[in-house]
């Protein structure tokens, strides 16, 4: 993966949990959806939480 934040990738997480697409969040960060995927199925940066996006306006 290029190079992200430990908070870029928290707010990933949090946008999966959301509910965004795949497709929406590997475009925003310029990922491939497999990243995505390995994301939020703990296949890497699994030490990391996810960002409380509760509050966070949806696009």
């Amino acid at each position: 993966m290029k190079n992200l934040s430990t908070a870029e990738i928290s707010v990933i997480k949090g946008r999966i949990l959301r509910g965004d697409k795949y497709a929406e969040i590997a475009a925003d960060y310029r990922l491939n959806q497999g990243r995505i995927a390995d994301l939020k199925f703990g296949r890497i940066f699994n030490d990391i939480l996810a960002a409380d996006l509760s509050d966070a306006k949806v696009n």
